[in-house]
């Protein structure tokens, strides 16, 4: 029920002992990467609910935030925990790009500092007041039936099939519904606040404590990515670009065929810490580089089997991903749902349309 809908070098000891701070009842826990870096992880269980990782970086008298959140409660619990962390302003708010569960809560930043600077990828200004509006309206036309069908299932105790529910899947859908009804608060009039600042290539942040390169380096999750690079940290903040247990591919926005070659750009950063939009911190490239192959093999698969088709449809009876599914979902039947839901369809829809 996401947007599909409309939609590790090796660290340090000291980074291994770096204190997590958990909130449960929250859904996230806040982890210091760096003296004044922080990630703000969250810790459902996956499903198809899905809400943003995010981070913020202390410098000499101003905060930077990376992403907010799908509805304005959620993010005012992490600007409560950056509160708790110090009392300057944010000065700058940067989207990783432009799906709700990164930019719904902008607002709530704007209002606690009204003369923050909202930072976004260029492509943003055409996308959130156009075809971002009428995905997020027919996205909100369908929470109410996914909700009540998830209900359902709980209820029944039974999956769509039939089959009970292993405790696995329970738990995810108890994730899901707990976030759909955090999407559900977001008020139909909503308007997406535009970026003030909007890049096409490099936005740089400089001052005593900090050196923050906001980077476009290509199309990968959709065609408004930026990743936030901490040269002096090692640190990188990449936003869908890297999910976890599974990428989340659009088969409209997403360009499965610069995938790649936009992560391959991104491990050239030579970051030490990987920062997902979903999912845990990441001090190696593994999955990083699983989603290249991934990408890359889906998309000459979609090749071969375009040679012997003459229709999208035709093509899929001769694409077989078994051997991926099993790579990112292993014997899980909830990731083995995700993969199916987020990537064998939309991806292989998305490397047939987008040549």
């Amino acid at each position: 029920m996401a947007r599909t809908l409309v939609h590790r070098s090796l660290a340090s000891l000291a980074l291994l002992l770096l204190a997590v701070a958990a909130d449960a009842a929250n859904g996230f826990s806040v982890t210091r990467l760096r003296d004044n870096v922080f990630a703000v992880l969250r810790t459902d269980p996956p499903g198809f609910a899905v809400e943003s990782n995010s981070g913020f970086i202390e410098c000499a008298d101003h905060v930077v935030v990376i992403d907010a959140q799908s509805n304005d409660a959620t993010t005012k619990n992490v600007l409560s925990e950056i509160r708790l962390r110090t009392d300057k302003p944010v000065r700058y708010l940067i989207n990783t790009h432009w799906h709700d569960d990164h930019i719904v809560g902008n607002r709530v930043y704007r209002d606690a500092f009204p003369s923050m600077k909202l930072v976004g990828h260029a492509a943003s200004l055409e996308y959130l007041p156009g075809q971002g509006k009428k995905n997020r309206d027919q996205f909100h036309r369908a929470i109410p039936d996914v909700l009540a069908s998830f209900r359902k299932l709980l209820e029944t105790g039974k999956t769509s099939s039939g089959k009970p529910l292993s405790e696995e899947q329970r738990r995810s859908l108890e994730s899901d519904i707990r976030l759909g009804e955090g999407y559900a608060t977001v008020p139909d009039d909503f308007v997406a606040l535009l970026p003030d600042i909007a890049v096409k290539d490099r936005y740089s942040i400089r001052d005593a404590a900090c050196a923050i390169d906001v980077l476009a380096l290509g199309n990968a999750h959709t065609t408004g990515d930026l990743v936030v690079h901490l040269p002096k940290q090692g640190i990188v903040f990449v936003g869908d670009m890297v999910g976890w247990p599974v990428p989340l591919v659009g088969p409209d926005q997403s360009r499965v065929r610069e995938w790649s070659g936009t992560l391959t750009r991104v491990r050239e950063l030579k970051a030490e810490v990987v920062i997902p939009g979903h999912g845990p911190v990441m001090r190696d490239y593994s999955q990083v580089d699983r989603i290249v192959t991934l990408m890359s093999t889906i998309a000459r698969r979609v090749d071969d089997a375009r040679a012997g088709s003459d229709s999208l449809d035709a093509a899929r009876g001769r694409i077989d991903l078994t051997d991926l599914r099993r790579q990112f979902a292993g014997d899980s039947d909830v990731n083995g749902a995700l993969f199916d839901a987020y990537v064998a369809g939309p991806a292989v829809t998305n490397a047939w349309t987008f040549r």
